[in-house]
């Protein structure tokens, strides 16, 4: 505190003139001094955008605008031994995503996809590794027709994943894939259909799905099994979010448990992502017995880290597990 005061140059002020001041033996603040804290500032301009949001877009946007101008990356980023600083860190950073989305809602209806760009790639800066920012500037480049510089910078950015934290494109990521592959030249239905309904490449062992669609399998494997006299059965993954992580961490996890899953289970096997901690596997051929095991063996390397629980399978009450 000396040298702050020394390098502040006010040893010799008078204490109205100091910013910090020295009384019964400890330092404080000099309450009558203004001062402006960025941090509260960030904060209040946050608020006054989402307070104007739906009434006065304009004014909205200005103040996002001026809560990203203030922003510049982790709160006290040098502090890495202090745990005290995680959450308000990533409270910091979430508001700051959500700040950026908000920004890009309100200038799509305008169509200033250059802003946009700029805007995304100043985060991307600052947070290379928030996948929605690149997903927003994925998008915005192919709502511009840019559909050449949009595929060079997804073949980067889903290599760039690959090799850092080993994992291959998100679900939002191959929606992404699927629009610059129909920005493509278009194919007549009537000669090339059985092409058009070929799974792409990306499918090597187990197929992922969404929940709909997912209960569409399940419906079509239990009226076979049904007609065929064979069994199958449907395991239930909870994955028990670790305490301490942020939500990017546990986003991570989730991806490498999916990535498992989809390469060590068979092609005929069908993966959903139930609800934020849950995925559910349909097995056809498999019965209740070896379920688990199977899931467990596919899991085995994360068995430790990730916290794994492993729940019985369950089966519609009117079917009947029998060898087939």
């Amino acid at each position: 505190m000396h040298r702050l005061r020394k390098a502040l140059g006010e040893e010799t002020a008078d204490d109205d003139k100091k910013t910090i001041l020295f009384s019964n033996g400890y330092y404080r603040w000099n309450e009558q001094v203004s001062i402006k804290l960025d941090a509260e500032l960030f904060e209040t301009y946050i608020k006054n955008g989402d307070e104007q949001k739906k009434n006065s877009p304009e004014a909205a946007l200005q103040s996002y605008k001026e809560a990203l101008n203030i922003y510049a990356g982790d709160y006290l980023p040098d502090c890495t031994n202090q745990y005290w600083v995680y959450a308000i860190r990533n409270h910091f950073r979430k508001q700051y995503i959500k700040a950026v989305s908000n920004v890009i809602e309100l200038l799509k209806p305008r169509e200033a996809y250059d802003e946009i760009i700029v805007l995304c790639q100043k985060a991307i800066q600052i947070d290379m590794y928030e996948e929605v920012f690149h997903i927003s500037l994925l998008d915005t480049l192919i709502a511009k027709g840019d559909f050449r510089q949009a595929f060079e910078y997804y073949e980067y950015i889903t290599e760039f994943y690959k090799k850092e934290m080993g994992i291959k494109p998100s679900d939002e990521m191959r929606i992404i894939h699927k629009k610059l592959l129909e920005s493509q030249s278009i194919t007549k239905v009537d000669n090339n259909f059985c092409e058009i309904l070929e799974v792409d490449d990306s499918y090597e062992n187990a197929l992922y799905c969404e929940p709909e669609v997912f209960k569409v399998i399940y419906e079509m494997e239990r009226r076979r099994s049904q007609r065929q006299n064979t069994v199958y059965s449907v395991g239930v993954i909870t994955v028990n979010p670790i305490r301490g992580y942020t939500h990017s961490q546990n986003e991570l996890r989730m991806n490498r448990i999916k990535q498992l899953l989809l390469e060590r289970l068979r092609k005929e096997d069908a993966i959903t992502l139930w609800d934020y901690h849950q995925f559910a596997v349909l097995l056809p051929g498999a019965n209740e017995d070896i379920t688990e095991d199977i899931l467990k063996r596919a899991l085995a390397p994360e068995k430790e880290d990730t916290k794994i629980l492993i729940n019985q399978l369950y089966k519609l009450p009117s079917f009947q597990c029998k060898t087939g």
